[in-house]
């Protein structure tokens, strides 16, 4: 038996099942997930689960009230706490680099080798973790600390991108990224149901401008832009996801706009991850390269100016100087 493949095979049925059950309300199961304003995130390690791990973990949050904080069952033993009786946790995976000679130990019944060179091997294991709501005994969740207000992030984000040559075009009828012109076209902020709407739909945007050829080079930006329909499907798939992600890391709630927009894509979602088993990994690994990406050009960022921007004809020159409406 494959093992491996169970295992990708049981974590997409299970966003599949998900997400047709979601078919409903027209959202996606991890659309709801950050009450607390934060990613899923190890409670001992203080680590922030990332890509596949982190989609499994923000449905499993919005199952059990929002809390970020999760735990396997050892963990929450050695901290003193007991997982509730009949319990039933999230199965997440993790590579795990092993002498060559140990593969098949390390693998043992729940895992697989999926790689081998020279003296080392990657096994890629699955194990359990549980959400702080179904412990015994976890404090409250502290609230969430942050010097840096969510429009002042974007804000960062968008100045990154316009520094490595993203053009920022406002008053256009619906929110787009054009690949020829290596555009980003978005509404007045007047169009949007509030300004953190306006914030996030310019982050699922940045998301898809991040796929140029010169920037992170994703092969179905650029088939979506042939209108092929299948890579539309994948392309908007990760984008979401990584403005899901994103919004998690800068405290945005998720976007009015793209909640109405998600009941048409579900069907071709569930088409993209019916077809193909290892697709949400493909889509989640990709949706946390364009955070790691866009997260690094907001750091490396070199605020404009309201005057050059104005010289070049940006009809909106500083994104957190628009009035809350």
């Amino acid at each position: 038996m494959d093992i491996k493949q169970d295992i990708k095979q049981q974590i997409t049925d299970d966003i599949i099942l998900r997400l047709e059950q979601a078919m409903d309300e027209g959202v996606p199961p991890w659309s709801k997930s950050w009450s607390s304003g934060q990613l899923p995130f190890n409670a001992s390690s203080g680590k922030v689960y990332q890509a596949t791990n982190c989609l499994i973990l923000l449905m499993h949050m919005q199952a059990h009230g929002g809390d970020a904080r999760h735990l396997t069952y050892k963990q929450a033993q050695h901290m003193g706490l007991q997982v509730r009786r009949g319990e039933r946790g999230a199965r997440v995976i993790k590579l795990v680099e092993v002498e060559r000679k140990r593969a098949k130990q390390a693998a043992g019944t729940d895992g697989e080798i999926v790689a081998e060179e020279n003296d080392k091997a990657l096994v890629l294991k699955a194990y359990t973790v549980f959400n702080a709501a179904q412990i015994e005994g976890m404090a409250p969740m502290p609230v969430r600390e942050c010097d840096v207000k969510p429009a002042e992030a974007v804000e960062a984000i968008v100045w990154g991108l316009q520094d490595d040559g993203v053009k920022l075009n406002f008053g256009h009828y619906q929110p787009a990224y054009d690949l020829r012109r290596d555009e980003i076209r978005i509404p007045t902020v007047e169009q949007f149901h509030s300004l953190d709407d306006f914030h996030a739909t310019i982050l699922h945007e940045c998301a898809h401008a991040s796929g140029h050829l010169k920037r992170l080079a994703r092969p179905h930006l650029h088939a979506y832009s042939d209108a092929d329909g299948y890579a539309r499907a994948r392309e908007e798939l990760t984008s979401e996801l990584a403005s899901a992600f994103m919004q998690g890391i800068v405290g945005l709630p998720p976007s009015q706009s793209m909640l109405q927009a998600h009941a048409s894509y579900l069907s071709s979602w569930l088409e993209v991850l019916r077809n193909d088993k290892n697709e949400i990994f493909r889509a989640a690994a990709d949706a946390q390269r364009i955070c790691d990406y866009l997260s690094e050009r907001a750091l490396q960022a070199k605020p404009r100016a309201s005057q050059d921007r104005a010289q070049e004809g940006e009809q909106e020159p500083v994104l957190r100087a628009r009035p809350r409406i």
